[in-house]
């Protein structure tokens, strides 16, 4: 899948339930082995960071004596593979990608092996340096004390903006005027930037597709507005309906005037394509998903135009609140090369190996401060390294998905309720009391409340 089409954090559906999986499992994948070579199989998805991955894996494993085969999967089909392999003894795979929300299922069905098991040898921890990751990065590959998956991708969620327009006082001025609106808008044949829009312009261009990419937008909203992400994590009562998810669904509800057509069946990079054809004022996504399109020369025209900034936030005990996405390889817990594989990660994954990999994929968002503090990265990635920066040095008030199996079940009721308000069908209130019955059920068969 090309980098600019798609988006972070997809709906699982079922991701830790059998009885929907839709993936049929197949007997253990026949690969050749070159003569003194062992060879790695890799389950993950066909985006470009992982194709990057595969080359870089190959290029630094030669010498190790290694060398990966990968298999492509749809992103929400690659952990429903590794489980039904998993639980029938299948030992075709020996690293599979793994995303921060599918971690809790990890851990439960012990699916991965876990990295800190690996990192308790000292020789093993001295190799990876573990001191190097950006903490703000990689505490959503973490579960019950492990580390389940190798740090490799961080996903932060920013504000994009034309910083060309938003900083002209004149342009602010006359769209206020205009418009009466505190969004930058404009209409097909206004002047934007010294010169007539050839299309509409709008003021904020964000991801609505059903299946996790209208939600995962949405919940940057909750948590800036002081909401909690659906349930309260001490008492386990869900909160879908309580003022502040009220006031997060309506405020989204108003900020859905100002959006892209069409968003509904947006990903990420759609999303991101809408913002580099010089169409929206801002945009609010991963990090990787606007610098994998924007900064893009022959996808974008806006390249050197954007600014980057952390999010805002109605609660100042949660300062630029948001929900951190984190990506990475685990080692497949049937695995008949554990040890391989893990030398492998250590390799690819190492500072070098990671300033390697921006080299395929200059879009990655790397999890090490030694990357970011990089002369040379500074110099080649000036957008990512001003960005993470602002991440590192501004605290964000960050949390990541709640360590729950039925999260993805709940987090599909909410996205429902939202997407049936911004389509005028239901009040954003009501449409949330709605959703809050249906989480409170839901949540009653898990036997977490009464």
């Amino acid at each position: 899948m090309s980098f600019a089409t798609h988006g972070r954090r997809p709906l699982l559906l079922g991701a830790v339930a059998v009885v929907v999986l839709v993936v049929v499992s197949a007997g253990p994948l026949q690969v050749s082995r070159a003569a003194g070579m062992t060879t790695l199989t890799f389950l993950g998805p066909k985006f470009d960071e992982w194709e990057a991955f595969i080359k870089v894996a190959n290029a630094l494993g030669k010498d190790l004596g290694i060398e990966v085969k990968p298999e492509y999967l749809p992103w929400e089909d690659v952990f429903k593979k590794a489980l039904i392999d998993s639980k029938s003894g299948v030992k075709a795979w020996d690293l599979v990608y793994a995303y921060n929300t599918w971690v809790p299922g990890i851990a439960a069905s012990k699916v991965f092996t876990p990295i800190s098991d690996f990192l308790s040898k000292p020789a093993n921890k001295s190799l990876v340096k573990p001191e190097d990751f950006i903490k703000e990065t990689t505490a959503g590959l973490e579960f019950q004390g492990k580390l389940w998956a190798f740090p490799a991708l961080a996903a932060p969620y920013v504000l994009g903006y034309r910083a060309d327009l938003l900083a002209n006082a004149d342009e602010r001025k006359a769209f206020k005027a205009k418009y009466n609106s505190q969004f930058f808008t404009r209409k097909k044949g206004d002047t934007v930037g010294g010169k007539a829009a050839e299309e509409d312009f709008y003021g904020i261009c964000l991801a609505g597709k059903p299946g996790g990419f209208l939600f995962h937008r949405y919940e940057m909203v909750l948590v800036a507005f002081g909401a909690d992400l659906i349930y309260n994590q001490t008492s386990m009562q869900p909160t879908v309906n309580s003022n502040e998810s009220i006031a997060a669904a309506k405020y989204y509800a108003q900020l859905h005037k100002y959006q892209q057509p069409g968003s509904e069946t947006h990903s990420g990079g759609g999303t991101q394509r809408v913002f580099a054809a010089d169409r929206c004022a801002l945009t609010m996504d991963a990090l990787d998903n606007i610098l994998s399109v924007a900064e893009v020369p022959s996808l974008s025209k806006v390249v050197g135009k954007v600014g980057y900034t952390l999010l805002p936030s109605q609660v100042a005990s949660r300062p630029h609140a948001h929900v951190a996405d984190a990506n990475g390889p685990g080692i497949y817990a049937l695995s008949q090369h554990e040890n391989e594989a893990f030398r492998l990660l250590a390799r690819v994954l190492s500072t070098e190996g990671t300033k390697e990999l921006m080299k395929e994929y200059p879009a990655l968002v790397p999890m090490r401060a030694s990357v970011i503090n990089d002369p040379q990265i500074k110099k080649d990635y000036p957008k990512m390294v001003e960005a993470m920066n602002a991440v590192i040095t501004g605290k964000p008030w960050t949390v990541f998905v709640p360590p729950l199996k039925e999260w993805v079940q709940a987090q599909e009721m909410v996205e429902n309720a939202l997407s049936a308000a911004l389509a005028g069908q239901k009040t954003p209130e009501g449409a949330m009391i709605e959703a809050q019955a249906k989480v409170v059920e839901l949540f009653k068969r898990a036997g977490y409340i009464k």
